[in-house]
């Protein structure tokens, strides 16, 4: 089995991150400055700086020049580059994704409804969304950020925060899908109206409370944008 080689500066941001835990540091939390991790680690100023860089990478810190750095609450940012840069590569594959989308939005649709049945929350912006959809379908552009909007919504309702960060890990990825997802059902000659229909079908299944219904539509709306996606280009 091969052993995983780490590096000095790896290494110390194992150590920062360790540190950060242990001591309780919270986000906006400054940690101590580059000497004094230095000499806490028994190691150079380079490293600490070097592992401070990746750890800002990473989103865990933030920092900038002349300022000391703070702890961070890291968003969906960095996975997001990951899975577009395995797309590229092809070492994943679209159907990977719409996978994961139909697994993610399906838990997170019948949480919504779930919670919308037990009185709790509201989807006033994402019926608000859906009638800006109704009059925006000869914009691909505005359609496709209104769309997403709308699924964040529902996520937003959902109120499980892995699920909707899991989903925001996609967003970029998923809006290129749902570019392609327009052009494609305008190929297949079909009017976007029944994208807003779907929508709709969704949005009222889980204000009613149904959760398995609301799951059905979500599935049923996920299975049409798979067929855009395959529809031929020529």
């Amino acid at each position: 089995m091969a052993v995983r080689r780490t590096t000095l500066a790896d290494q110390v941001a194992d150590e920062i991150i360790a540190l950060i835990e242990e001591t309780g540091l919270k986000p906006g939390d400054v940690i101590p400055p580059e000497g004094e991790l230095a000499t806490r680690f028994e190691v150079n100023r380079l490293a600490v700086r070097e592992a401070i860089r990746t750890l800002s990478a990473r989103e865990i810190l933030v920092s900038s020049q002349g300022r000391p750095a703070r702890v961070n609450v890291p968003t969906a940012k960095v996975f997001g580059q990951i899975l577009r840069f395995r797309l590229r590569q092809e070492s994943l594959s679209y159907g990977d994704v719409m996978d994961a989308r139909r697994a993610i939005e399906g838990a997170l649709t019948r949480r919504a409804a779930d919670r919308l049945a037990a009185g709790e929350g509201s989807l006033d912006g994402a019926a608000a969304l859906l009638a800006e959809m109704a009059e925006s379908a000869d914009d691909r552009e505005r359609f496709v950020d209104l769309d997403i909007a709308f699924h964040a919504e529902v996520a937003a309702q959902a109120g499980n925060g892995m699920l909707s960060l899991l989903l925001d890990s996609l967003s970029d990825v998923l809006r290129d899908q749902r570019l392609a997802s327009y052009t494609g059902h305008t190929r297949r000659g079909d009017s976007h109206e029944t994208t807003v229909a779907a929508h709709r079908t969704i949005l009222d299944a889980i204000l009613a409370g149904d959760a398995e219904g609301a799951t059905s539509a979500m599935d049923t709306h996920l299975a049409e944008t798979e067929k855009d996606l395959h529809t031929p280009t020529h």
